[in-house]
């Protein structure tokens, strides 16, 4: 079983399109979340973590602009955050043999917006014209890795997950597995997401998933504490991984090693996450015991922490199952305060900041914890980081439909 490695980053999200400044927001606390109309109920504000002023010109310049330019904006952030994978893990995809590199996906809706504002401008307009195949192209679920895989050549695995939030983890968790059992060299693995439209947000505020804090949108996602709800954002995020050995050859620096990686479903309930936290707590188990470690060895928790009450207690449920007296001393995160709810982008989001956290032995702090409701018997980093980050790191995401994933990284010693 190959060991397998992270050798770059490439994000797309707002403010942020290179690793040095993802960390920088998530080790200071940055949210990057504004407030603007609500696209369903223009008359109210939400708080968004929008990719604003985004470009593909800036990013997809190497191919003819007629090209890119056919992709729908969801396309070109994605393709976007693969160059920037590629270009920050300094590795030439032509030197891979394409039979040896995949290229994984993962997204909760993907081609709903471009579909959706499709549809209005024909209805809007009383024209239905029809479609062609640059809308096919476009607008088929799971093509976007298709079309990747194309431009780099790829003859390898090339899949796309939709597992609700959990996307980007299975993608990733799933480009592991295929270099672990010798499948692949290396891989390509996202999760993303570009559904900021009038429908989704409609669903939201109905079903009260919507933050209600719209006066100061930085403080619009309280995890762990006032669970007011949610703020919704978008972008990608990919993950160079790499067989421990192909990395060596070529002279690149991994960033984390991913050791085991685990995926469930509770198997109860489409909506509601496991309460008593049992299944998250048997997968971070199996993943332990298939790195060889115990729960000793985890130093912190990159949890889900999307500010919702129920998942919110099923997190601090599944701690004091695994770590009983020491739930108090092992931190459980949240990044989602940052850049908001990216959905089947956020679990990808998770495991890049578990890499990160590894690398520069820091813990992030959670930000807008409100002291007064927390639960003193964990430890959320209220507002703070801190140095050293134990020799292991798990990250957990949730999604509806009862799903559960689990990815354990450590760190790389560097030559």
């Amino acid at each position: 079983m190959n060991d397998v490695v992270i050798t770059g980053i490439g994000v797309v999200l707002p403010n942020c399109d290179d690793r040095e400044t993802l960390w920088q927001h998530l080790s200071c606390g940055e949210s990057q979340l504004r407030r603007e109309p609500n696209p369903a109920y223009p008359n109210e504000s939400i708080a968004v973590g929008r990719v604003w002023d985004f470009d593909p010109a800036d990013y997809l310049a190497e191919m003819p602009e007629r090209f890119f330019s056919r992709y729908d904006r969801e396309v070109q952030i994605y393709l976007a955050s693969l160059m920037l994978a590629r270009d920050d893990a300094n590795i030439s995809l032509e030197s891979i043999t394409p039979e040896r590199f995949g290229i994984l996906d993962g997204c909760s809706r993907p081609g709903f917006a471009g579909w959706y504002e499709r549809i209005v401008a024909q209805v809007t307009n009383n024209s239905f014209d029809s479609y062609s195949s640059r809308d096919l192209m476009s607008g088929t679920p799971g093509l976007a890795a298709g079309i990747a895989a194309s431009l780099f050549e790829a003859r390898g695995s090339v899949y796309t997950f939709n597992s609700t939030c959990s996307s980007g983890a299975v993608a990733i968790g799933q480009a592991f597995r295929e270099i672990q059992q010798g499948r692949l060299d290396v891989a390509l693995a996202t999760g993303h997401e570009a559904a900021l439209c009038p429908p989704l947000f409609a669903m939201y505020r109905d079903g009260q998933l919507l933050s209600s804090d719209v006066e100061d949108p930085k403080r619009a996602v309280r995890p762990y504490s006032d669970c007011i709800g949610n703020a919704f954002g978008e972008g990608s995020i990919t993950l160079v991984l790499e067989s421990a050995a192909h990395a060596k050859s070529r002279g690149a620096q991994p960033i984390a090693r991913i050791r085991s990686y685990w995926y469930g479903n509770n198997g109860f309930h489409p909506t509601t996450p496991d309460l008593a936290g049992g299944q998250p707590a048997r997968l971070i188990l199996s993943a332990l015991r298939d790195a060889g470690l115990s729960v000793d060895d985890i130093g912190f928790i990159v949890g889900h922490g999307n500010g919702v009450q129920l998942s919110d207690s099923s997190e601090e449920n599944y701690m004091l199952l695994l770590l009983g007296e020491r739930a108090h001393e092992v931190p459980l995160v949240s990044n989602k305060p940052i850049y908001g709810h990216t959905l089947g982008a956020s679990s990808a989001l998770n495991v890049a900041t578990t890499a990160l956290m590894l690398k520069h032995d820091y813990v992030i702090p959670t930000i807008n914890i409100n002291h007064a409701r927390a639960n003193d018997a964990f430890d959320h980093m209220a507002g703070k980081g801190r140095n050293g980050s134990g020799r292991a790191g798990v990250t957990v995401s949730f999604g509806l439909g009862g799903n559960n994933t689990v990815l354990l990284l450590d760190g790389v010693t560097q030559p």
